[in-house]
């Protein structure tokens, strides 16, 4: 009885000993939106949509005054949105988003109101139909303003700013379904220094005209980026509880090794091991996702978690319920990549 005192007490102390780890890794995941595999081609259009209190478009401020810009043209609102849509089928053109893409800028007739009232899919259909596309992106209202700050001694240099704000809306005609709608709120901002912080004397500030400009453009490269699939940053855990069998098995973890880390995680998979077993099946999850076995990694996931409720862990099952998430999400994912 002693003995086994001993070793509970032996296999706590490892526990409370043991350090966790993040590992740094890139995956592939779809675009936002899920786009359905048979749409080729789309057509963008702008809702002329303002809400009612969407007055300042011929308005700037001046160090937090509020001016009115005396020499903007007529269709200033046109003129910017047709640039926003241009910049969105220009990136689905590179990127190979879409085969055709067809932009009607100005199919309706400006109007505005309190709420943004749904689109109706009688007119996504007629427009669909008639352009002979399979997808329909609004461009549901957009707003813009534009700000300039002298040098103070927090910033010893004069700035401007652009603050966009888009509603975007993708139907599809076909099952009559709005596919999402989203708000973007973008903020392109100048003060004469480069990406690395150093300041350029030679470099002039855009004047306001200019700015909404680039500004819009960047508006509609940044919706463009939801429909793409990319690379991206992520990160995970793993423990390393005070033995050398553990210790040994990060260094494999930091070469990438992950066959050599997992023989060694498996020596403690076994429910004989207590908790330290909690701690290796979680480990070897992260193994198997590295070798793009998620099944396998599942499996050991709820191999962690039967054993993280026996001993009612709340921390452990807390970390182990978000991971299956995790998984459960890229399974997903890489269904969808593998649809495109």
């Amino acid at each position: 009885m002693n003995r086994l005192i001993l070793l509970g007490f032996i296999l706590i102390l490892i526990s409370s000993c043991t350090v966790y780890k993040e590992y740094s890794i890139d995956v592939y995941k779809p675009g936002e939106i899920a786009i359905p595999p048979e749409a080729q081609d789309v057509a963008i259009v702008y809702r002329n949509f303002k809400y009612q209190g969407d007055t300042l478009q011929h308005y700037y401020k001046d160090d937090y005054r509020l001016r009115q810009a005396r020499k903007d043209p007529q269709k200033l609102d046109s003129l910017l949105v047709a640039m926003c849509m241009k910049e969105l089928a220009k990136n689905f053109k590179s990127q190979n988003t879409f085969t055709n893409i067809h932009i009607f800028p100005e199919l309706f007739e400006p109007h505005s109101a309190k709420k943004l009232p749904p689109l109706n899919f009688d007119i996504v259909s007629t427009v669909t139909t008639s352009s002979h596309t399979d997808l329909l992106i609004s461009l549901e209202t957009f707003s813009y303003f534009f700000s300039e700050y002298s040098s103070t001694e927090e910033m010893p240099t004069k700035s401007n700013e652009v603050i966009t704000a888009a509603v975007w809306a993708v139907y599809n005609p076909y099952n009559q379904k709005l596919l999402e709608r989203k708000t973007m709120i973008d903020t392109v901002f100048w003060n004469g220094y480069d990406d690395q912080g150093n300041f350029q004397r030679k470099s002039k500030l855009p004047p306001r005209l200019t700015a909404l400009k680039i500004a819009s453009q960047m508006a509609g490269e940044n919706y463009s980026k939801r429909f793409t699939a990319s690379w991206q940053s992520v990160k995970r855990s793993y423990s390393v509880p005070p033995l050398p069998d553990f210790s040994a098995a990060d260094e494999y973890v930091k070469k990438g090794e992950w066959d050599n880390a997992i023989m060694l995680w498996k020596r403690y998979a076994d429910g004989g091991n207590g908790r330290m077993a909690i701690n290796a099946r979680y480990n070897l999850a992260l193994g198997y996702e590295m070798k793009d076995d998620i099944n396998t990694a599942q499996k050991w996931l709820t191999a962690a978690l039967q054993i993280a409720g026996d001993y009612n862990s709340k921390e452990e099952l807390k970390m182990i319920l978000q991971y299956q998430k995790i998984l459960a999400k890229r399974q997903k994912d890489i269904a969808r990549l593998n649809q495109m």
